[in-house]
């Protein structure tokens, strides 16, 4: 009997090698393992929906799926509709353990339309994960997201935990069509292995217009690296990057895990949220520069400070306060915060009403 296509096989190994890993030492007396899974309707959800309803019973993983309505679109309830249809209906989910949740996008946000239907969905997603006792909210990133990723942190000057891109098991979010060859034969998952796989098993994903509306900056990154691909003959720009990704994210843990020892030997106290606002010049001026901008980092964020909107140029700001002070500041970041040098300290607070 002839075996599954091949991006089938490839979709479920990722899926196999992913559950394995996240619940390598998940203890048996808490109860099943649960997993909550995001469907849009597309491709590559629809592939690893259809990885999961395999894969999963095998480990005795318990799977809720759940489709995000964002309701930008005319038709957003019928394709979420249809998408529950398909897991139920040939995916084999009962259907209780399906269900569409409408979610409200601030369309007028400052991050844009696209940032705040992301968080709208992560939100909703985890929701339902704490409702349901889950452990991981399973997404279908691929390398090609992983890829466009990085081209948009490129294009910002980011640093090397930016350059990371998404994690394939991070913050309780599992991304296995993240993982790459050294863990998953084949891999990564690419967006042409979900749409083939889809194809192989009669699945009729939804094609979101918004993936070809130029106004979003993925959208554009996507256009581009077709072109680079083309341009300068680079068939394997998107796996080069993907190679990049993984590599950053190695070099990145390791940056972060001796940032947290540096001010925990400062501080006498691995409890982060002893962490103090008030630090002496001489104790942040003397790290590594490569340590002192993630501290810095670490410190805004802990003290109020939006870590989604804060860039390069604001760490660079506060970094001259400690290494290149003429007498200029405070410093405004994101998040009403402003940073100050005050005498031989630097001072993290909010920022005063009117100011």
């Amino acid at each position: 009997m002839p075996g599954p296509h091949p991006a089938v096989a490839l979709t479920r190994l990722a899926v196999r090698h992913g559950l394995r890993r996240a619940f390598a030492r998940h203890n048996p007396r808490h109860g099943v393992p649960r997993v909550v899974v995001g469907v849009s309707g597309g491709a590559d959800s629809l592939a690893l929906a259809a990885a999961l309803a395999f894969e999963a019973p095998k480990q005795d993983v318990e799977v809720d799926v759940v489709i995000v309505d964002h309701g930008l679109q005319k038709a957003s309830a019928e394709v979420a509709a249809r998408a529950a249809n398909a897991c139920t209906e040939q995916l084999g989910y009962a259907p209780e353990r399906v269900r569409v949740v409408r979610v409200e996008v601030d369309a007028l946000s400052a991050d844009g339309p696209e940032a705040a239907a992301r968080i709208a969905r992560h939100e909703a997603l985890l929701s339902v994960a704490d409702e349901v006792g889950a452990a991981r909210v399973v997404l279908a990133h691929t390398a090609d997201d992983q890829a466009e990723q990085v081209l948009l942190a490129l294009l910002r000057g980011s640093g090397t935990t930016a350059l990371a891109g998404m994690r394939p098991d991070r913050d309780g979010l599992l991304r296995p069509f993240l993982l790459g060859s050294d863990v998953v034969p084949g891999g990564p998952v690419t967006r042409e292995h979900t749409e083939a796989a889809c194809v192989a098993l009669d699945l009729e994903p939804w094609h979101d217009p918004h993936n070809d509306d130029l106004r979003y900056a993925r959208v554009r990154a996507r256009r581009a690296l077709g072109l680079l691909e083309r341009d300068i003959d680079a068939p394997t720009l998107r796996r080069s990057l993907f190679r990049s990704a993984a590599a950053a994210g190695r070099d990145a843990d390791l940056l972060t895990r001796l940032t947290d020892e540096a001010l925990t030997r400062l501080t006498g106290t691995p409890d982060e949220t002893q962490w103090p606002a008030h630090w002496p010049v001489e104790a942040l001026g003397t790290l590594d520069p490569a340590l002192r901008i993630r501290a810095l980092r670490r410190l805004l964020v802990l003290h109020g400070a939006r870590s989604s909107e804060l860039a390069q140029h604001h760490l660079a700001d506060v970094e001259r306060l400690l290494v290149a002070w003429h007498g200029q500041g405070p410093i405004d970041v994101p998040g009403n915060v402003v940073v100050s040098r005050i005498g031989g300290e630097v001072v993290i607070g909010p920022r005063n009403v009117g100011q």
